[in-house]
């Protein structure tokens, strides 16, 4: 506005004058608030060309325009607020100052159902199966319980760096790469060698060494033929595994992990594929 203008010479006219110019539903409010000030001033004996008017009315309006837009702004921003990534806690505190901004009261319906909608499905699927929050707080407690559990889970499943783990990449490339050191394969089924202490206790305990039975030696075993026999005609490769005791959890492990071996490149790229699927919250 040019103060130069007669009519706009005097700050009680320029500041009337510019406050006509301002219209909306956002901002009538404010306009009449300011234009009453104006009044009371002028009638408690302020001159009307006191240079204090119009620079009250000046500041007034842009500490109003500045909060106006900004919160106009938060409350468009809050609804495309999506969390990324295992970042929780910094999701929620992006979420709690956007809201802040926007004027919503974080214990609100309507905000919680924002903040719902914002996060993975079976993340809010399991807080409110298992926890039933309600306010703000009990939202923020059970994600950051729920996605806790999810990251451990992850890591002793998938394998992460700091644990050690083996990768997606390491698996396919051990399965599709025999191990010349791997435990045998074939159609027999699984055959121990015993120690001499060991082959004491049996003799003395008149087990067969072959089915681990009494009352016979496992020359005679009945049962060694028809073992031969399934052996015989089964199709399911057999893992030979040489010992000098009981079979442990690992070498059962191996025995396991050397089956793939004998599957094709697409059977082996499935079995990685399971182990390292995705399924967790980030792609509910």
């Amino acid at each position: 506005m040019n103060p130069h203008v007669e009519q706009l010479a005097i700050p009680f006219q320029r500041s009337m004058t510019f406050l006509s110019y301002i219209r909306g539903p956002l901002v009538n409010n404010w306009v009449e608030e300011q234009a009453q000030w104006l009044m009371d001033q002028v009638t408690g004996g302020v001159a009307h060309t006191k240079e204090n008017l119009w620079a009250t009315i000046e500041t007034r309006f842009h500490q109003a325009y500045t909060d106006t837009v900004e919160k106009q702004k938060a409350q468009h921003n809050i609804r495309d607020l999506k969390m990324k990534g295992d970042n929780l806690d910094g999701f929620i505190a992006q979420f709690a100052a956007t809201a802040k901004k926007a004027g919503y009261n974080l214990d609100g319906e309507a905000t919680l159902d924002v903040f719902q909608r914002a996060l993975p499905y079976k993340l809010v699927a399991n807080c409110v199966k298992f926890d039933h929050p309600v306010t703000w707080n009990d939202w923020t407690r059970a994600t950051r319980h729920h996605q806790q559990e999810y990251i451990y889970l992850k890591e002793r499943v998938k394998g992460g760096d700091r644990r050690g783990g083996a990768t997606k990449f390491q698996w396919r490339n051990a399965l599709n790469n025999c191990n010349p050191n791997a435990m045998d394969i074939g159609r027999t089924r699984a055959r121990v060698t015993f120690t001499d202490e060991e082959k004491r206790q049996r003799v003395q305990s008149g087990l067969c060494f072959h089915c681990n039975q009494k009352g016979h030696i496992a020359r005679y075993c009945p049962n060694q033929g028809a073992r031969a026999a399934e052996a015989s005609t089964s199709n399911t490769p057999v893992v030979t595994v040489q010992t000098q005791g009981p079979v442990s959890a690992a070498q059962k492990a191996q025995a396991l992990i050397a089956t793939l071996h004998t599957e094709s490149e697409e059977v082996r790229d499935c079995f990685a594929d399971e182990l390292f699927g995705k399924k967790d919250f980030l792609n509910a």
